[in-house]
């Protein structure tokens, strides 16, 4: 039987990166050519972060053996991103000037939660 909490994680991994890097994707590709190659290279960090995440939603969702290692390094790298581009992006931002902390606080706090619910599910899988 699947954990409700290992649920919820599936879906805030399968949805909240993708969803992020499409919004980004989708308003930087027409002005990617002015961007600059910088651009172009954390375009496509995002995007691979964006599928980390969906192969980490799918394990947690499937119970395969790898999905709580994998669910850690999408986390990490979900949180890395968000605080990455509230600090330095060349890619279209809306966040207002002022407000990077707030946000930099909540993405670590979000993953730093998540974190400890992963080395809750991995020790009690480990005992059973």
């Amino acid at each position: 039987m699947r954990s409700s909490g290992r649920i919820l994680l599936a879906v805030v991994l399968a949805a909240w990166q993708p969803l992020t890097f499409a919004s980004t994707a989708g308003r930087a590709l027409a002005t990617i050519g002015f961007r600059g190659w910088l651009a172009a290279i954390e375009l496509a960090i995002a995007g691979a972060i964006a599928a980390v995440s969906v192969a980490a939603a799918w394990s947690l969702w499937t119970r395969a053996p790898h999905a709580v290692p994998l669910a850690r390094i999408a986390v990490v790298a979900s949180a890395a991103r968000s605080v990455q581009s509230l600090y330095w992006t060349r890619l279209p931002s809306d966040v207002v000037p002022g407000t990077e902390r707030v946000f930099a606080a909540g993405a670590i706090a979000h993953a730093a939660i998540w974190l400890v619910f992963l080395w809750w599910e991995s020790r009690s899988d480990d005992r059973t």
